[in-house]
């Protein structure tokens, strides 16, 4: 039986939940747009969902680095030129968390994934925003070449005990790209042997967005 007397501190606990959230909330946005941090593709994704995100994105900012003779052009990938136009789309919009949703297909990354003559926008002028070390991730940066890339996978599954998932029918084949199987095992030797150290010459960056295949909504 519930005491009448119970029921008004019941009722009130409802708005201080949701005025909680909301400042959680509100703290997050605050974090991202403030500091600095980037936008990347997922390097797990379908290569036709990158290019529905890479027409969506090109519509609003310009994506001529990404074409043939630009900066950006190399390598000539789905990943990387999405990752290009997405920086782009989520700097121009604020850096707020949804800028960086597209179709569950992008990171929000706290290291400048630049590489070679690719220069990534940048915002913010704080640092990176802390977050715990556990709850981020290790992805190779998108314009990381094939064999840097292969180096990478070569050199981690040959200090883990097992890489099954990047072969054919494991989980984590499809996409068959070598950024797609890089990350993976990157990630993998970073959250174990690797002590939370992402660097792989230079070719690794941090993510705090769950790089796993984009689920079915």
């Amino acid at each position: 039986m519930i005491n009448i007397m119970d029921v008004p501190r019941l009722t009130l606990s409802y708005p201080i939940f949701f005025l909680l959230s909301f400042f959680l909330s509100a703290g997050k946005i605050s974090m991202l747009v403030n500091a600095q941090s980037w936008c990347i593709a997922k390097a797990s994704a379908s290569q036709e969902n990158l290019q529905e995100d890479l027409d969506f994105a090109c519509r609003v900012v310009d994506c001529r680095p990404t074409q043939q003779g630009g900066t950006c052009h190399e390598p000539n990938s789905h990943v990387h030129h999405a990752s290009f136009a997405m920086n782009e789309y989520y700097q121009s919009r604020g850096r707020h968390d949804w800028d960086c949703y597209f179709s569950r297909t992008a990171l929000i990354a706290l290291a400048d994934p630049s590489f070679g003559s690719c220069k990534f926008k940048a915002g913010g002028t704080g640092t990176p925003p802390r977050v715990e070390k556990q709850n981020t991730w290790c992805v190779a940066k998108p314009g990381t070449p094939d064999n840097m890339l292969g180096a990478n996978i070569k050199y981690a599954c040959g200090k883990l005990s097992e890489c099954g998932d990047i072969l054919q029918h494991g989980s984590c084949f499809f996409p068959n790209t070598l950024i797609n199987h890089a990350s993976f095992v990157m990630n993998l030797y970073y959250n174990t042997l690797g002590h939370y150290t992402c660097d792989f010459n230079g070719t690794g960056i941090i993510v705090m967005t769950d790089p796993s295949k984009p689920s079915s909504f």
